[in-house]
């Protein structure tokens, strides 16, 4: 798990899940995305890459986990965060940010699979919705995706797509006064439905076969 803010870490603590060190990782505006894709595909590659360093509590070294993991959680807040602060411009050009952070985790994975020793599966979800509108926590239903790391790559345009994503670190963007959204927005097609919180994992395990 890759998660700076504290309560997720704690959430994954509990049951016992490693909490993975991320360089520049900070759980607010100021975080590199970058390095949390960057450290849980190492993760999930070692040990064919070296694995990050895991955060023990009330220790000041960090245990070294080389044999690598089959399951990887990354956590990104600063759109949790937009949502409270009410920012909406922020809001919506963060998402592309995190557009941006998928694509450079699925670079690394697919480099990684190409070897035929490893086969991913992404997914992409939220915990809860935030609307700038209320600048709290909602009920609304959030999105769900998931899909074989090969057809995301193929959606996406293969190799040559991949191969114009950079890895260079990037921080989230700052916000230009009386900025417009307009150009910003874009639709996607997809399959709606909605599924309660709590059958989100029992979804995954069936999509993978487990």
């Amino acid at each position: 798990m890759v998660a700076p803010t504290k309560i997720i870490p704690g959430l994954g603590l509990s049951l016992d899940i490693n909490i993975l060190q991320a360089p520049g990782a900070t759980g607010d505006y100021r975080t590199l995305l970058t390095s949390k894709a960057s450290a849980i595909a190492s993760a999930l590659s070692a040990p064919l890459n070296a694995s990050p360093n895991v955060f023990v509590p009330g220790k000041d070294d960090k245990q070294d986990w080389q044999s690598g993991y089959d399951f990887g959680f990354l956590h990104i807040k600063a759109i949790d965060d937009a949502g409270h602060e009410k920012a909406t411009i922020f809001n919506v050009k963060g998402l592309e940010c995190v557009d941006q952070a998928i694509g450079q985790l699925a670079k690394l994975l697919w480099h990684v699979e190409s070897t035929g020793q490893f086969h991913y599966a992404i997914c992409v979800t939220g915990d809860h919705s935030t609307p700038v509108e209320y600048g709290d926590h909602r009920f609304e239903p959030v999105p769900f995706a998931i899909c074989w790391l090969r057809d995301f790559v193929s959606a996406v345009g293969g190799n040559p797509a991949l191969d114009e994503i950079s890895l260079d670190p990037f921080r989230l963007p700052t916000i230009k006064s009386k900025e417009d959204l307009s150009e910003h927005f874009s639709t996607s097609e997809g399959v709606s439905w909605t599924v309660p919180g709590g059958e989100m994992m029992e979804i995954v395990k069936s999509f993978l076969k487990l």
